[in-house]
C-alpha cells in the first residue's frame, strides 16, 4: 500500500483546511482507495484523505462497487479518457458502479437527501461548468464519468453530485444495488430508449455477460419475441436460457444465421444490441437484421464502426445508434422495476471481493475464461 496526496482543488481534506457543511466526527481523515496513475497506468491501493463535499455535493460511504469490463480496459490502457490527465503523479480512483450511504452533505444541497440514506449514483455526472449546465437550458457537454474523469467508488468514500443520486430500491442488498446504475440501466436504455423495443419484435443480444444477462430480462419483460442471445462462452449461453432467452448461440457457429432465420420465420431481427463492443459482433448483427432493423451499440466499442454492406443496409432501411450513458429517468425506472419484482437481481453478483483484492477481481475478469455477471468489491 502507498500513500498519496492531492491538492485541495480535487476536494480532498487537507490539514487545517475547514470543512464546509456539517461533517460528522465519525468520518475518518483518511481512507483506502484503489487508484491508477494516469500517466503510467500503475495501479495499487493508496491511503488518501477522505474527500470533503463542496457545493451541491454529497459524500457517500461506499457500501459496494462493481467491477466492469470498462475498468479492465482502463487498466490495460485500451481506454484512456482521463480528464484532466495531470501528468506524472496524478491518480484517479476507479469504479463507476456504486451503492453507498449518505455520510455528509455539502453546502447548497437541497433537502432531498439526509445522512443515512441508501443511494445509487449515476455513473456519468454533469460538469456544472458548461453552457448547458450553467444556463440549465441544454444538455451537458462535459459529462464526467466516475472512475475515469473523477474519482470513483473503489474506495471507502466517494463524492457525488446530489442530482445524480437515486434511492436504493427497498431492501436490495448493497452488492446488487451497486451494479444497477450500469449493468442494469445501460441495457434498459439500449433496448427501451434507443432501441424502441415493441412487444412481439425479434431481438438479438451480443454479449451475455453483465450487460447482456440483464438485457435478456429487460427484453423479455418488454415483450421481445423471439429473443436470441450470442456469446462464445457456454456458461453465459446457459445462463441466458435460464433467464428467458428463446435461443442462445455461439457467434462462431456456422449454423447461427440459419437458426435465427428459422426462429424468426425468415424476417430477421427487428432489433439487435451489441453489448460485446466488438467489430465481429456488429458485423454479424447487421447481417441478421431484417427490414427496418435497428442496431444499437451500447457503451464502449473497440475498433471502427462501419456499415459492412451498405446496399443491404440502405435497401432494408436499417439504422445504427450508439450511446454512452443514460438520463436519470432511466435509472429511476429501473429502480422501480427492481422494487416491484420485475427484475430479479438475486443471481447478479457472482462473487464479492474485499477492496484489497481489487487487482485479483480484475485479473479474473480480464482472463475471459469465466462468465460472471458481476464481481463486486466491498470496502
Amino acid at each position: 500500500m502507498t500513500t498519496s496526496t492531492a491538492p485541495p482543488s480535487q476536494g480532498l481534506r487537507t490539514p487545517g483546511h475547514p470543512l464546509p457543511g456539517a461533517i460528522p466526527a465519525t468520518i475518518p481523515a483518511t481512507m483506502l482507495a484503489a487508484r491508477i496513475e494516469t500517466s503510467t497506468g500503475a495501479f495499487g491501493l493508496h491511503e488518501i484523505p477522505v474527500p470533503q463535499p463542496g457545493p451541491g455535493q454529497v459524500l457517500l460511504k461506499v457500501d459496494a462497487a462493481g467491477v466492469c469490463l470498462t475498468d479492465v480496459h482502463v487498466l490495460d490502457g485500451s481506454l484512456r479518457a482521463f480528464t484532466p490527465d495531470g501528468g506524472p503523479g496524478h491518480h484517479i480512483t476507479l469504479g463507476h458502479e456504486i451503492a453507498g450511504t449518505v455520510a455528509a452533505l455539502g453546502p447548497a444541497v437541497p433537502g432531498t437527501w439526509s445522512p443515512g440514506d441508501r443511494v445509487m449514483p449515476m455513473s456519468r455526472q454533469r460538469c456544472e461548468r458548461c453552457t448547458g449546465c450553467l444556463s440549465m437550458s441544454g444538455p451537458c457537454t462535459g459529462l464526467r464519468t466516475l472512475g475515469m474523469d473523477i474519482d470513483g467508488g473503489w474506495a471507502q468514500y466517494v463524492l457525488c453530485a446530489h442530482h445524480a443520486l437515486v434511492a436504493v430500491p427497498g431492501d436490495l442488498p448493497a452488492e446488487a444495488a451497486s451494479i444497477v446504475p450500469d449493468a442494469v440501466t445501460v441495457p434498459f436504455s439500449a433496448l427501451v430508449r434507443h432501441g424502441r423495443l415493441r412487444a412481439g419484435e425479434a431481438v438479438g443480444l451480443w454479449g451475455l455477460g453483465g450487460l447482456g444477462a440483464h438485457g435478456v430480462q429487460i427484453a423479455r419483460a418488454a415483450g421481445a419475441a423471439p429473443l436470441v442471445g450470442f456469446d462464445p462462452l457456454p456458461g453465459a449461453r446457459a445462463r441466458a436460457l435460464d433467464l428467458g432467452a428463446d435461443l442462445a448461440l455461439d457467434p462462431a457457429d456456422p449454423t447461427a444465421p440459419a437458426q435465427v432465420e428459422a426462429l424468426t420465420g425468415g424476417r430477421g431481427l427487428d432489433l439487435a444490441v451489441d453489448f460485446a463492443g466488438q467489430g465481429a459482433a456488429r458485423d454479424q448483427a447487421q447481417r441478421l437484421l431484417g427490414t427496418k432493423g435497428r442496431l444499437v451499440l451500447a457503451g464502449v466499442c473497440s475498433g471502427a464502426v462501419a456499415v459492412s454492406d451498405f446496399g443491404r443496409f440502405h435497401d432494408r432501411r436499417q439504422s445504427v445508434t450508439a450511446f454512452l450513458g443514460y438520463p436519470i429517468t432511466d435509472l429511476r425506472r429501473v429502480a422501480g422495476m427492481v422494487e416491484l419484482g420485475r427484475l430479479d437481481l438475486s443471481a447478479s453478483v457472482t462473487e464479492v471481493f474485499a477492496l484489497e483484492d481489487a487487482a485479483r477481481a480484475v485479473d479474473l475478469l480480464r482472463s475471459g475464461t469465466t462468465s460472471p455477471v458481476r464481481y463486486v468489491l466491498r470496502p
